[in-house]
């Protein structure tokens, strides 16, 4: 027996697939240093350091035919380039994951924190200050469509991953915000809110909702100023398929 090893001695050394072996000799990035008399196909380390090679770049994210050419025909600098743009590739992967691991995150620890959908609470609950962005108006008897969110020219990314919030006054418009540190359209207080959480399945419950909720305020005596503020955290509807889930919060008067 010679120094060189066969495909399926290859395969199990750099723990890929005989499969995948064949496929990169069949796109022309790897090839048998011989085919022996029996027809195997023999291989030595020269072979073995240009798998190692190609199986970085694939793993860097480089299709087959660009490890083909950076492994033939680039310069060294090119070659460089390639590997910045990988390494930018991965930073903004990195930054997508942990964008995804703090949504699951936030959605298991919100769904701990909330009652079922049947039961009917009201709490006194302490907030700290939040800073909201003002995205749109719309009227206060009107309600929410694809084509008014279609209308409004800022685009906010993720927007229904993140908390909207509609404040309701005493006039006949309501402003629909989203948290934004910094912003200053809407300053929610840090302090003591009046709370009611509750899922509605068509948006024309909301309004039964909101008055029981008011309701709720004067015959208990609660004193409490600004808007009526509506939150609504659609991500957490994902447990409740068919119902949305919001929350009413009314600031109490320090």
């Amino acid at each position: 027996m010679g120094d060189e090893i066969t495909i399926s001695e290859l395969a199990n050394l750099m723990k890929v697939s005989i499969h995948q072996i064949r496929y990169f000799e069949e796109k022309g990035v790897l090839n048998p240093a011989y085919i022996a008399e029996n027809q195997y196909r023999m291989y030595g380390l020269d072979e073995i350091y240009r798998l190692s090679h190609i199986l970085l770049l694939r793993k860097m994210g480089l299709s087959v035919p660009m490890i083909k050419q950076s492994l033939s025909n680039l310069t060294s600098d090119q070659i460089k380039s390639l590997f910045q743009q990988a390494l930018d590739d991965t930073d903004a992967a990195i930054i997508q994951l942990q964008h995804t691991k703090n949504l699951i995150s936030k959605l298991l620890h919100e769904n701990e924190h909330i009652p079922d959908e049947n039961q009917v609470t009201y709490d006194i609950v302490t907030r700290e200050e939040i800073y909201l962005s003002l995205w749109f108006h719309m009227e206060a008897k009107g309600s929410l469509h694809a084509r008014l969110l279609t209308q409004q020219n800022e685009n906010i990314p993720h927007l229904f991953e993140t908390d909207i919030h509609y404040a309701y006054d005493e006039t006949d418009t309501v402003g629909v915000y989203t948290p934004k540190e910094g912003a200053n359209d809407l300053v929610l207080p840090g302090g003591k809110y009046l709370s009611r959480h509750v899922f509605v399945q068509i948006e024309t419950e909301l309004k039964d909702h909101i008055n029981e909720f008011y309701a709720y305020a004067e015959h208990q005596g609660y004193p409490y100023h600004g808007p009526l503020i509506m939150v609504e955290k659609s991500y957490l509807s994902l447990f409740t398929p068919e119902k949305l889930y919001y929350e009413l919060l009314l600031k109490m008067n320090d």
